[in-house]
């Protein structure tokens, strides 16, 4: 810790109120650095669509430019009956700078309207983040922007039990997996649907999308099939998938008769997927319920991108099998 904030808060820190100790100390570290760096960590709380680009960009432009600094400051303070001096590291801005800009990279999903906050990404695990969420939550997203830090189980576990209890998600929570998913440091995710991924969690999550799809196609209905079988399909499913299976057929049948294109469509789907599972997994552990997770979010926007240029006449329905068969 640099002597000047050091020898701050041995002498000030109890006789300094809570906002005159964080002026104070802002002002310290803001004359040790330069704009630049100090403003990026506001992307954190408040992501600007434009800057975040920037940030991403930035390697391939040759647009780097550190100033006059080697190390950033970084103080993390907490206050209930008194101020706590939580953390103190001081990395190198290269650093920082390469793990915000993965940060913002990880949680890019089709179908993102902006980039996600910290607290946003957070709060997302739960129904009320403003009374549910925890400290640690923020902390450990907060330890995976700035130190590159793996996120823990802790967060998966929370986010897919509330994804199957709102059966279904939005972009936020595939944006919280995927920024999971990466943070294993086991491999990396696309932003859209992966053809070539072939696990069987995430082909599940497809083929669970596209089961989902058809029966509300056939009667328009306000419940979902993941409302009701999202939580068991996720977790278990073999115990799920060959009554969900079944009763597709019918709901094909009945679309059959009302727009031929669109069954072909959808039962082109659902072949091409069940080809490539072997079985379907008994149980899917936290990592393959997050897979599932990608999977079904990322067919769902698939399937609504590819039916807004659906043909709606049975004279194209030998073009649309051959778009399904090759994966346009």
């Amino acid at each position: 810790m640099p002597p000047c904030i050091y020898e701050f808060l041995l002498k000030e820190c109890c006789e300094a109120t809570r906002n005159e100790l964080v002026q104070k100390i802002v002002q310290i570290l803001e004359r040790q650095n330069d704009p630049e760096t100090t403003s990026m960590f506001t992307f954190l709380s408040d992501p600007d669509p434009v800057a975040v680009r920037r940030i991403l960009s930035s390697p391939f432009k040759r647009a780097e430019n550190h100033g006059s600094l080697d190390r950033i400051c970084i103080l993390a303070l907490s206050n209930k009956a008194r101020m706590v001096v939580r953390d103190y590291e001081e990395p190198p801005v290269w650093k920082v700078k390469n793990q915000i800009r993965q940060f913002f990279d990880a949680q890019q999903i089709v179908g993102a309207p902006k980039p996600a906050s910290i607290y946003s990404l957070a709060a997302c695990m739960y129904h009320d983040g403003r009374k549910e969420m925890q400290k640690e939550d923020v902390q450990d997203w907060m330890n995976w922007a700035i130190y590159g830090k793996r996120l823990s189980g802790r967060i998966i576990a929370k986010m897919v039990k509330r994804i199957q209890a709102r059966g279904g998600m939005a972009w936020i929570h595939a944006a919280a997996i995927k920024s999971w998913l990466i943070s294993q440091k086991k491999e990396e995710w696309t932003v859209d649907l992966d053809q070539a991924r072939v696990t069987p969690a995430y082909l599940c999550g497809r083929l669970f999308a596209v089961l989902e799809a058809v029966p509300y196609e056939a009667v328009k209905g306000n419940e979902t099939t993941a409302s009701r079988f999202y939580a068991a399909a996720s977790s278990t499913p073999r115990t799920i998938f060959g009554l969900l299976m079944r009763n597709s057929k019918w709901h094909l049948s009945k679309i059959s008769k009302e727009n031929k294109g669109y069954e072909v469509r959808y039962q082109q789907r659902i072949q091409l997927l069940t080809g490539q599972l072997k079985e379907f997994p008994a149980v899917l552990d936290l990592q393959g319920q997050a897979e599932f997770a990608l999977g079904y979010y990322h067919e769902r926007q698939d399937i609504y991108k590819k039916k807004e240029n659906m043909p709606a006449d049975a004279a194209n329905v030998s073009d649309l099998n051959k778009t399904v068969v090759e994966g346009e």
